[in-house]
């Protein structure tokens, strides 16, 4: 891809994805047009960023400045594909891409993308981990951390990107083909912006739409909708399950893992042995495994790698037992299936922090479960009232209302005892009153913390 003197547009000015895309195009000789909806005051500190760079910039909204004699436009993750710039740009033939199909262009090395509505984040970091234990030029990245854009363009050949993928990524993608493609699973999320379940499996399918034979789509063997994939893509399948024996891939017996991808029915490594808890932890174990055999590194690598990682931050994470009470920060759970799976995780009994910004989430089969696991439900943002409702159908009533996280925490220690675990789990995506889940976790955080100073 030839960018000299070639003017593209970056569509989304983002602190993160849309500002490395722009200094990546630069530094390749483009002519870079930002285009964004926001104004020049709400980009002060993007724009400062971007300073001693020559942009022509379009703000305010996205005008035809955009798209006049643009040769190409590279949408950031939060643009919306439907929106009428982009659809008047395909009518008159201007390509459209996501930063990630950029990227893909310019990295030498093989790529392994790793998308599912859960569990995508700690599979990467994990699988990131096996790779820096056994080689040097590893980039990690793509959906959490740095943009890939910003690194992949120093990989050599024998290099490696683990690339977390999301649906808003794939959706404008045209090349982009990793070695191995992993779906941990599928189950209804941003149907705010997908519109429908079918659309957001369509997004994610492209992540295997430009495979290959001598590439590897890694399934999910017990999750339905992900198996069923199986036919749509031309790379090799490889399965993953904790019910059935599969023929080419990993599974479970007898508390073990069982090898069946690059040996016969051998005994991997111990259940118990696996350092992340709880059977989401596990899905994400095996995926993680599988890539790294299929990517030839020593068992005994990938074994000793496993046992040590213990999880990511926002995921899951114990924060602290104060007073006999267990706080835990799941505020990654940003849809309800991923807080159904932390309700699965535990025993004790569980007052649970949920509610957030409504992506139009199914929330039946959650308040089935938070039912049937918790104590005490705890609730805040857009979706509170519809979770109330729905608890209420089912004649659940022990349910707080509250207006911040803080308030929450508050809550949470009048009415727990010893015991009790509280849960920051809450089914929903956080824009409504954070910047995103990590300040959300972050906060509720520094609210246990602040409790051992009173």
């Amino acid at each position: 891809m030839d960018l000299v003197e070639k003017k593209v547009t970056v569509l989304g000015l983002g602190k993160r994805t849309g500002i490395a895309t722009v200094k990546f195009l630069i530094n390749k000789g483009a002519n870079v047009v930002v285009s964004d909806v926001k104004s020049e005051t709400e980009l002060k500190e993007e724009l400062m960023e971007l300073n001693d760079y020559e942009i022509e910039y379009d703000l305010d909204g996205h005008s035809d400045k955009a798209i006049n004699n643009t040769d190409m436009i590279v949408i950031s993750p939060g643009v919306p594909s439907q929106i009428s710039i982009l659809q008047k740009a395909k009518r008159l033939g201007i390509p459209v891409i996501s930063a990630i199909e950029l990227a893909y262009h310019f990295c030498a090395a093989p790529i392994v993308a790793i998308t599912g509505t859960n569990g995508k984040t700690t599979t990467t970091t994990l699988t990131g981990e096996i790779f820096n234990a056994t080689q040097d030029e590893v980039v990690v990245g793509g959906n959490i951390g740095r943009p890939l854009i910003r690194d992949v363009n120093n990989l050599s050949s024998k290099g490696a990107v683990i690339a977390e993928i999301s649906s808003f990524q794939l959706e404008n993608i045209e090349e982009f083909r990793p070695k191995i493609s992993l779906i941990l699973n599928l189950t209804p999320d941003h149907l705010d912006r997908h519109g429908s379940f079918e659309d957001y499996i369509e997004a994610k399918k492209k992540i295997f739409s430009n495979q290959q034979g001598t590439d590897y789509t890694i399934l999910n063997y017990d999750d339905p909708v992900t198996r069923e994939l199986a036919d749509d893509t031309h790379g090799t399948v490889v399965y993953f399950s904790q019910k059935e024996e599969v023929e080419y891939g990993l599974y479970i017996e007898n508390g073990e893992v069982i090898n069946n991808l690059t040996a016969e029915k051998e005994i991997f490594i111990e259940v118990d042995e696996i350092g992340i808890k709880g059977p989401h932890n596990l899905e994400n174990a095996l995926g993680a495994i599988s890539i790294a055999l299929l990517s030839d590194i020593e068992p005994e690598i990938i074994k000793d790698v496993v046992r040590e990682f213990n999880g990511v931050e926002h995921r899951i994470e114990d924060v602290a037992v104060i007073d006999k009470v267990r706080y835990v920060n799941d505020s990654k759970a940003t849809n309800p299936v991923s807080a159904m799976k932390a309700l699965e995780t535990f025993s004790e009994p569980l007052i649970l922090i949920a509610g957030g910004m409504d992506k139009k989430s199914d929330f039946s089969e959650f308040a089935d479960k938070v039912a049937e696991n918790v104590k005490v439900l705890i609730l805040l943002g857009e979706t509170a009232d519809e979770i109330e409702q729905s608890m209420k159908s089912l004649g659940f009533n022990a349910i707080k209302r509250i207006n911040t996280i803080e308030d929450a925490v508050k809550v949470a220690v009048d009415i727990s005892i010893a015991g009790d675990l509280v849960l920051l789990s809450p089914a929903c995506a956080s824009w409504d009153m954070f910047s995103s889940y990590k300040e959300r976790g972050q906060k509720f955080k520094k609210a246990v913390f602040d409790l051992r100073r009173q």
